[in-house]
């Protein structure tokens, strides 16, 4: 794992920290690097103007910086943060692959659709009619009716099939969040209110949206068939070597590396006259160590940690990923939905011929065969 070579300075310019992260963000695995690397630039580019929020972004760049050093520095709970984000499980890409999941496809069958089309026409008459006239004074949206633009059927067949996936995978990965539980809209709306009539229709649809907003927090949404088979692949070693390896990490330019290996050995002064003491004598934790840089060269620093991490991780790592992801595909005769979810690969090795020997002589059951006497 490539490792950074030098500690990370305790002050950084905004236009410094942008180009460390762009830096750091090189030498992740090939195979999300570019989904953090463009969530990078676009957050920088739309806050370049400086606001109230300035300093609130600039310390979660910061905080991010720290995370991409720890990652690189074998900080294995860093890098399975990185491939959750980057594969759309957790973070900024989930929100944007639900966002484009729950939009409707359209009418699902002839009717539908002919329906849709005498409801738009009637839609466009009405415009063209009023234009000239007093237009009629527009009537306040319903509150929590956002769901209702959702294409719920397809919604409750993800989630049916991700409840069914999560029983059998619970002993090889771990689901972020609460599982799926009861797939029920109306899990929340009373039958009748306090004088035994039916509940108003603003409360059931707010105990709806109560649920959709639950639900939808714990719905994992599907990637392309691309993406799917590339975690596959991934989940079996493909990024062992090839296109998906790891990169290297290249040789720094500057002597700040050099200058802090010298200034460690010694008293740095102008550390001590330039920066809070708090913060030069902060205790410096393995987690610490790997996202800043800065190790304790004192007789009780202790061994620095490993800073690579193995392939034999990374495919772990991507298989207990592919099984949180899954791909849909839409038949174009029926309009029907197929679910396909990433399954945990078995990598037992191939028993000896020594090993074998133990059953001999035996059935499938394990009961000892008794031969039959020779003649």
């Amino acid at each position: 794992m490539p490792a950074p070579a030098y500690p990370l300075p305790l002050s950084l310019p905004p236009l410094h920290l942008y180009r460390h992260l762009l830096r750091e963000v090189t030498y992740l695995p090939p195979a999300f690097r570019a989904i953090i690397d463009s969530a990078i630039r676009a957050r920088f580019q739309n806050g370049r103007e400086d606001g109230m929020h300035t300093k609130d972004r600039l310390a979660r760049a910061k905080s991010a910086l720290r995370t991409l050093r720890a990652a690189n520095s074998g900080d294995k709970t860093a890098m399975q943060s990185m491939i959750t984000k980057g594969f759309g499980r957790t973070g900024n890409r989930r929100r944007e692959l639900m966002a484009l999941f729950v939009k409707p496809q359209g009418p699902n069958d002839t009717k539908s659709l002919e329906n849709f089309i005498d409801q738009t026409g009637n839609n466009n008459n009405q415009a063209q009619s009023s234009t000239g006239a007093s237009q009629p004074k527009r009537t306040r949206k319903p509150k929590n009716a956002s769901f209702e633009k959702w294409d719920q059927p397809k919604l409750l067949k993800v989630l049916e099939s991700q409840k069914q996936h999560q029983k059998s995978t619970k002993d090889t990965t771990s689901w972020p969040g609460t599982a799926v539980k009861v797939i029920d809209p109306d899990q929340f709306v009373p039958k009748t209110n306090i004088w035994g009539k039916p509940p108003a229709a603003c409360l059931v649809r707010t105990k709806r949206a109560h649920w959709w907003r639950r639900s939808a927090e714990k719905l994992m949404p599907p990637l392309g068939n691309g993406e799917w088979d590339l975690l596959r692949r991934l989940s079996s070693g493909a990024q062992a070597d090839g296109e998906w390896a790891v990169p290297q990490r290249r040789h720094y330019a500057s002597t700040e590396a050099t200058l802090w290996m010298e200034s460690a050995s010694g008293w740095n002064w102008e550390s001590y006259a330039t920066t809070p003491i708090a913060m030069i004598e902060k205790p410096r934790t393995m987690s610490r160590q790997r996202r800043t840089g800065r190790y304790d060269t004192g007789p009780y620093g202790g061994h620095q940690p490993n800073k690579r991490v193995s392939d034999r991780w990374f495919r772990r790592a991507y298989n207990r990923t592919w099984q949180l992801t899954p791909t849909m595909e839409q038949d174009p005769n029926t309009l029907q939905y197929s679910i396909a979810w990433g399954k945990a690969v078995s990598n037992l090795p191939v028993a000896a011929k020594a090993q074998l020997e133990i059953f001999d002589n035996v059935d499938r059951k394990g009961n000892k065969l008794h031969k039959k006497p020779e003649a």
